[in-house]
């Protein structure tokens, strides 16, 4: 949300201050120049992170079962290995990443190039976009959730 509200409050600015028109005026496409770009970044920026944060996750827990409670190092690998699996737990994280990226994204860019320009028009689609897109978070991995995991016990 916060990543995507950034880009509203972007794309919005630059309505108010009508450099999309100029773009325009100029045979700029603004979609393609202003628009695309950002969308894109969130998209492929969303697996990364969420890959990232993981790797985190894991090295976090190995520092605290390894290092500080004495765990085996080889034990905590191994049933590291033995708990993950690849399809219900990397597979399936990278699906809903990659759909929570396209959404954000995709509510961000929409906000900010349809909003009203002026500053309380750009500040309103600011929170639309905070909002609706913690909302979509939420009902797109309720839905994600129930389809990945309805056959698992």
């Amino acid at each position: 949300s916060r990543a995507g509200s950034a880009v509203t409050a972007e794309i919005g600015l630059m309505k108010t201050t009508e450099q999309l028109k100029a773009m325009d005026m100029m045979a700029v496409n603004p979609l393609a120049r202003v628009v695309a770009p950002r969308f894109w970044g969130g998209v492929i920026s969303m697996p990364l992170l969420a890959a990232l944060f993981s790797a985190m996750g894991i090295l976090g827990g190995w520092l605290i079962g390894v290092v500080f409670i004495g765990v085996d190092d080889g034990a905590f690998w191994s049933q590291m290995q033995a708990a993950v699996d690849f399809r219900y737990d990397i597979l399936n994280g990278v699906i809903k990443s990659v759909v929570f990226g396209v959404a954000v994204s995709l509510i961000a860019v929409f906000e900010g190039y349809d909003c009203v320009p002026t500053a309380e028009g750009v500040s309103r689609a600011i929170t639309r976009t905070v909002v609706s897109s913690a909302l979509a978070i939420l009902a797109l991995d309720f839905v994600l959730t129930s389809f990945m995991f309805r056959g698992q016990s």
